[in-house]
């Protein structure tokens, strides 16, 4: 997948998943994969030399095995047929936030087949990055379905990776923790899972507690960043560059998994921090100025203008790419999103202040203290 000896960027897409729904009224909109193309056409950011888009392909299941259960992967699949028993209950299945729905098993396997094709095209030395919007699904537990989740996408890739001998960090900037990729690394050294979120005091899952560090062989290769509710983008840049780059160079990965989700936005309306567009592009380019490859998901955002707009940018950072609206200036209306939000995929600055801001300060100041007290020494960081 080199073009011309160019590595390249590779977008993975199915329209399938593109047209398909959980439920109308549910949050999670697999729709954003399409809205997004229309984004990147519209800022000239897929006629490049160093892109290229990837049709989806569907997960063997065999490999689902890394992570999940038989037992739960046999009640997806009768969950899907129609047929209804108690232990789907028990897997989290049938709930308003993973309903029972025509084709749902093949639709995970679908969406899991293109974060797990994205990664072994970057092994193949051809692609620099891979990006998967429909992907992320980082609740999903070993054996049951939770948080919009039925399949791990990330672990059963990051387990195959290990697998195959490489070193992989995760960086997970969803607002939600990841608390089903942390179940699946806890015990090893083998991947450095590191999650900024809001905190689980005021947030699903409840989890991701910077005491959170693994356990056995695995303590240290655990860490978690959570800050507390309405923190801006000041607040959480000071944690990220504070602990982050640090730890990625002492792990020295060979593949850097990063979730990017949208829902740490200031807009979104199923979190509660302050990030904008400025933090979150930052951010996207420290990642990927740090990483050797990068296997990118979606994950959350459920404003979906603003989800959308972010990893337009977060795309045009990957590819070293400035976005250039081809509309501006014509006459009629906007192609894409409400009128009030079209025009500019980037913020104006936000912060809060006050009590407020000294109360999100002092929690952050503990984490960051807290991880290069406990993590950083199992590490070789000083400092």
């Amino acid at each position: 997948m080199r073009k011309n000896n160019i590595m390249l960027n590779v977008l993975l897409h199915s329209n399938e998943l593109a047209n398909s729904e959980y439920r109308p009224n549910h949050p999670f909109k697999p729709a954003r994969a399409g809205l997004l193309l229309e984004l990147l056409n519209r800022y000239a950011l897929l006629d490049h030399e160093n892109q290229k888009i990837v049709e989806s392909v569907s997960l063997n299941e065999e490999l689902l095995y890394l992570f999940h259960t038989k037992k739960y992967i046999d009640i997806l699949k009768r969950a899907e047929s129609g047929e209804f028993t108690v232990d789907m209950l028990q897997a989290g299945l049938g709930t308003t936030d993973n309903p029972v729905f025509p084709s749902m098993f093949r639709l995970a396997l679908l969406a899991s087949g293109a974060t797990y094709e994205g990664a072994m095209l970057l092994l193949g030395n051809t692609t620099r990055v891979a990006f998967n919007p429909i992907g992320g699904f980082h609740h999903a537990g070993k054996d049951h379905a939770e948080g919009f989740c039925y399949i791990n996408d990330i672990a059963v890739t990051i387990a195959d990776l290990v697998r195959r001998g490489q070193r992989v960090a995760c960086i997970d900037i969803d607002a939600h923790h990841g608390n089903g990729v942390q179940d699946a690394f806890f015990d090893t050294n083998q991947v450095l899972n590191i999650s900024l979120h809001e905190s689980g005091k005021t947030l699903y899952p409840g989890s991701g507690f910077e005491t959170e560090i693994g356990e056995g062989e695995g303590t240290g290769y655990t860490v978690n960043i959570p800050f507390r509710a309405e923190t801006d983008d000041e607040v959480y840049l000071f944690a990220f560059e504070a602990l982050v780059p640090p730890l990625i160079k002492a792990f020295n990965p060979d593949i850097i998994f990063t979730v990017i989700g949208g829902d740490a936005h200031k807009d979104d309306p199923l979190a509660h921090l302050n990030l904008t567009s400025n933090a979150y592009k930052h951010i996207v380019t420290v990642i990927n100025q740090i990483a050797p490859k990068i296997m990118a998901v979606g994950a959350g955002g459920y404003n979906i203008h603003r989800a959308v707009s972010l990893w337009t940018l977060a795309w045009a950072v990957f590819c070293g790419l400035e976005p250039v609206d081809r509309h501006a200036g014509l006459i009629g209306g906007m192609m894409y999103g409400p009128e009030t939000n079209a025009g500019s995929l980037e913020d104006p600055p936000y912060a809060i202040d006050g009590l407020n801001k000294d109360r999100c300060f002092d929690d952050a100041k503990k984490v960051v203290r807290f991880i290069q007290d406990h993590v950083f020494p199992i590490h070789g960081i000083i400092g």
